[in-house]
């Protein structure tokens, strides 16, 4: 009960006993005017448990008046709290001595209103003998502060239930995770790790728990590991980190790390990438296996291309030269007929220079330094080496070179094998073609953007619309004794360059296919 109520039944007994002594009738009008304006619960009961005195709080345990109390018993008037009342008014007569802070619960005999509380005080009144002649109760009501305490058990409860099923989720997502969950302080010391954490590594959790993890990482890795460790301490959240930890038979692992600061602690999870990684450089390797191929391939039908072009010029200078001698051994030599001779041969000598000189440029050292190149001149220098090549397998070729195209900046050699390799696949395209012509077009202009664009055109049957966005993927090919490499090198070879390589079915017949180098000036 409150201070100030406890005060109020203080005062409340202290004027009944006054009442007592001078003899007066519980109606005085100072004891009423205390019993009306009390904000607690009052009430004064005989030995036998009748009410003599009740104010006006105390009527509503019941709902009803005070004048339907006086005389009657509690039971009559409250049964539900009765036998409760009954036991404590036994307590003080028998021990003469008061019972406080006894709460007391109930409800109307009509049951109009909820289960209600009260602390209650009881006092015993005393005659000049000794004798208890009454008891003196104050009653202050509890309910809501019943129902309050009760919502607050359910709620702490139910958040407790809610913590433990939190933290039994956590303890299985922290065993069953196959990624590394570990937490160290701000120096990188570990205070925790998890089942992943030792069985990836080897090591045994009193191994690590305590010890920094300076030592498990790989030499080459330690200062970026280090630097890592403080960025964190400072508040930095790490994203991704790679980084070789030691297992315990001496091997390492690779480990993409991703960790947080809070409150003193770094909160880390570790994926292990080492069988990626190792895939990876297989991958890579593999793929620079294939680009060898691929460029020993294209170099074997260059030698080809190339035998062909020489062996043009230097049959036409054997030709000539016998057609000189036979003028010669003439009774009366035609010596005009060897002028024409000798200048075809000159002719046909300046020819096979030309090619060499060709042969040469895309081969010299510099072929492997980015440079501000030509695109007329790369198509010239690759057309000159398979122009043999064309007229044999009957192709009608047509160029549209247009002047005044900015530079584009690049590799010569591998920008050269793209332009030859498309140019090949092409011919091949059309090698099957009959009924009409054979028709390669090879176009350079500048686009809509202004940016040189290369375009090789060809009349064969075309590519199923099925294939035509999987070309360019690893070992997908069409042909029956093809590697499905070379168009997927020819585009890595032009996005290495920052440039594009795609294809387009082309109206009625064939196939376009468009690279667009980037400009020197863009690159600039």
């Amino acid at each position: 009960m409150r201070p100030y109520h406890l005060k109020i039944a203080r005062d409340v007994h202290g004027s009944l006993q006054r009442t007592f002594r001078l003899g007066r009738s519980f109606d005085f009008p100072e004891l009423q005017l205390i019993y009306e304006t009390a904000p607690i619960g009052l009430a004064f009961l005989s030995t036998d448990c009748r009410y003599l005195l009740i104010n006006r709080h105390l009527t509503e345990i019941c709902g009803i008046s005070v004048a339907e109390h006086i005389g009657r018993s509690v039971r009559e008037t409250v049964p539900d709290i009765a036998q409760q009342v009954e036991n404590i008014v036994q307590t003080v007569l028998r021990t003469g001595e008061p019972v406080v802070g006894i709460e007391v619960n109930g409800q109307r005999p009509d049951k109009q209103n909820a289960e209600r509380f009260w602390t209650t005080n009881w006092h015993p009144l005393k005659s000049p003998e000794g004798t208890i002649i009454g008891i003196s109760v104050a009653a202050e009501e509890i309910t809501e502060r019943k129902r309050a305490e009760a919502a607050l058990r359910e709620l702490n409860e139910t958040l407790e239930q809610r913590v433990k099923e939190e933290t039994q989720e956590r303890i299985q997502i922290w065993n069953v995770c196959q990624d590394l969950l570990v937490i160290t302080d701000l120096e990188g010391k570990f205070l925790k790790v998890n089942p992943a954490g030792t069985a990836t590594l080897g090591w045994h959790e009193s191994e690590l728990l305590g010890n920094s993890s300076q030592w498990m990482i790989h030499p080459d890795d330690r200062k970026q590991a280090l630097a890592e460790t403080e960025r964190l301490a400072a508040g930095r959240i790490l994203h991704r980190f790679g980084v070789r930890f030691r297992e315990k038979n001496g091997s390492y692992r690779w480990l993409s790390w991703r960790a947080v600061p809070h409150q003193g602690r770094i909160y880390a999870t570790a994926r292990d990438e080492t069988e990626q990684k190792y895939a990876e450089d297989r991958l890579r390797e593999a793929q620079q296996e294939l680009e060898q191929v691929s460029r020993q391939t294209t170099l074997g039908a260059m030698t080809g291309s190339i035998a062909h072009e020489i062996n043009q010029p230097l049959s036409a200078i054997i030709a000539h030269g016998n057609a000189g001698l036979r003028w010669l051994a003439r009774k009366d030599p035609n010596l005009d007929e060897v002028q024409k001779a000798l200048q075809h041969i000159v002719g046909d000598g300046l020819r096979a220079a030309d090619i060499i000189t060709s042969i040469r440029g895309m081969f010299r050292k510099d072929s492997h330094e980015k440079l501000q190149l030509s695109v007329n001149d790369l198509v010239r220098e690759v057309l000159t080496l398979i122009h043999g090549d064309l007229d044999r397998r009957q192709i009608v070729f047509q160029s549209e070179l247009h002047d005044a195209l900015p530079k584009i900046r690049g590799e010569r050699v591998p920008l050269q094998q793209v332009l030859l390799n498309l140019i090949m696949n092409a011919v091949e395209a059309m090698s099957a073609v009959t009924g009409r012509e054979r028709q390669l077009t090879i176009r350079a202009a500048l686009n809509e953007r202004i940016n040189v664009r290369v375009t090789v055109e060809d009349a064969g049957n075309g590519i199923d619309p099925a294939h035509l966005d999987h070309i360019f993927d690893p070992f997908f090919t069409t042909k029956s004794n093809g590697m499905g490499l070379g168009l997927s090198i020819c585009r890595s070879i032009i996005e290495a360059h920052g440039g594009k390589l795609w294809a387009l079915p082309r109206s009625p017949f064939g196939t376009t296919f468009f690279l667009t180098p980037p400009s020197a000036e863009s690159e600039q």
